[in-house]
């Protein structure tokens, strides 16, 4: 059995998490909440790259956990004190010396162990993604979600308008992410929402996004998204009992938020542009930033963006069009940088299940061998770049390039099948006799 099926954050009583934790007094040392290594661990067999958007999701969904748990702990000792309290009253009005033994000799000690520390509740993380598409911002939390085995739930902000307009109103969002926890309620609260187009709410007001339309989707929406995100309690119709509502608190419920946020960079290149003109910032020319995105060279400019990124700040969000109430619940902030030729590549060959080990699947099944030669896989992620839409661009490339193959194939007499770069300009294929069968070169 692999490791992390084992390690895998599952729905446990009493708060819906396995918290029986390395140190936790348990023998059982390896049911716990995993670690950020471990996590990273585990996304490195299906995602190439992003290595810094993995080790701060990683952190980032770990320390979350941590928190459901720290809070659900805190919370079941204050009732336990709250239950003393209201013993010890009980005890003083009717004088009833037998009042003590409804509080167990286990929980006596629970509570003088209470009284000697001070439990503090934490505040949620929730973050935000950032990048264009196609990086793999919602590929890596869909794996994240299938790691902690926790309900998992994206949502269009598109789809989303303010209460009484045509369109989805943000409870829907958690209405999903209950039926996807098939009507777990505890379950639900301790899922993740994936909040896709994130960028797409933005204020109409805001100068870089100018628009004479009613602002059906932008402020109000994120509005309401606020106190969503900060935990509040909704009633959604039950998916067991499509005739009544339930209620759902949302203050466990990890939000992440994605998106492209088109320009943004030019956002933060002008506020680190400005910062060459204070003291002490002689290391950098002004307009510096700004420059290198006009650079003609592709590579050069999409590198500053994807350094800007890095620098990317609560503020610059706000300044793109994000209320400041919601942006501060969401203070981590994870950049993804654009993926260039050699992980375009890899993103091909790599991971588990990647595209090329499906597509020679489908070929496998009718017992036929699919090659790719090396230059035609340097090919496909060459177009990939020229498209400018990431790893999105190569399903549709791969598809394409063995359209013929797929058609022409079943039911014949083919065995081997190779595609090399000179087939991809015209979408053919080289049939090899089965005598001159030899390795794969991919």
């Amino acid at each position: 059995m692999d490791k992390f099926s084992k390690y895998a954050l599952t729905h446990a009583p009493p708060n819906g998490l396995t918290t029986y934790g390395r140190g936790m007094g348990t023998s059982d040392r390896n049911n716990h909440i995993l670690y950020p290594k471990e996590i990273v661990e585990h996304l490195n067999k299906y995602v190439i790259g992003q290595e810094e958007a993995k080790r701060c999701l990683a952190v980032a969904v770990y320390q979350h956990y941590r928190r459901v748990e720290n809070n659900a702990r805190v919370s079941e000792r204050w009732l336990l004190q709250e239950a003393v309290s209201a013993a010890k009253e009980l005890k003083k009005n009717k004088k009833d010396d037998f009042v003590a033994d409804y509080i167990p000799r286990s929980q006596r000690q629970i509570l003088k162990d209470i009284e000697k520390r001070e439990d503090i509740l934490l505040e949620k993380s929730n973050m935000i993604l950032l990048g264009a598409s196609g990086t793999g911002k919602t590929y890596i939390s869909q794996k994240l979600a299938d790691i902690l085995d926790v309900p998992f739930v994206i949502c269009d902000c598109t789809t989303l308008t303010q209460a009484g307009y045509v369109g989805d109103d943000v409870d829907t969002v958690i209405a999903k992410l209950l039926s996807e926890a098939r009507g777990d309620i505890e379950k639900c609260q301790r899922g993740i929402v994936f909040l896709d187009e994130f960028d797409k709410i933005y204020t109409s007001s805001d100068p870089l996004h100018t628009s004479g339309n009613r602002d059906v989707s932008g402020k109000g929406v994120q509005q309401a998204l606020l106190k969503l995100v900060e935990g509040t309690v909704v009633k959604v119709r039950d998916p067991l009992a499509p005739n009544s509502k339930v209620q759902i608190d949302t203050s466990n419920v990890l939000f992440i938020a994605s998106g492209a946020f088109s320009n943004i960079e030019h956002v933060i290149a002008r506020r680190m542009d400005k910062r060459v003109l204070g003291f002490g910032s002689h290391d950098r020319k002004d307009g510096e930033s700004s420059d290198k995105l006009k650079d003609e060279n592709e590579e050069i400019a999409s590198k500053a963006r994807d350094e800007l990124l890095r620098q990317c700040d609560q503020g610059d969000l706000i300044a793109f069009g994000m209320i400041p109430e919601l942006v501060g619940r969401f203070p981590v902030i994870v950049p993804f940088h654009a993926l260039d030729k050699n992980d375009l590549v890899a993103v091909l060959t790599e991971p588990r299940g990647s595209l090329i080990a499906q597509t020679k699947k489908f070929f496998e099944n009718e017992s036929v061998e699919l090659r790719f030669s090396p230059n035609a896989i340097d090919k496909i992620a060459e177009i990939a770049v020229k498209r400018k839409t990431g790893a999105r661009a190569l399903k549709s490339i791969v598809e394409k390039a063995v359209m013929n193959a797929k058609f022409e194939v079943p039911g014949s007499e083919i065995k081997v099948v190779e595609i090399t770069d000179e087939n991809l300009k015209d979408n053919t294929f080289n049939i090899i006799d089965k005598k001159a069968v030899g390795n794969e070169d991919q």
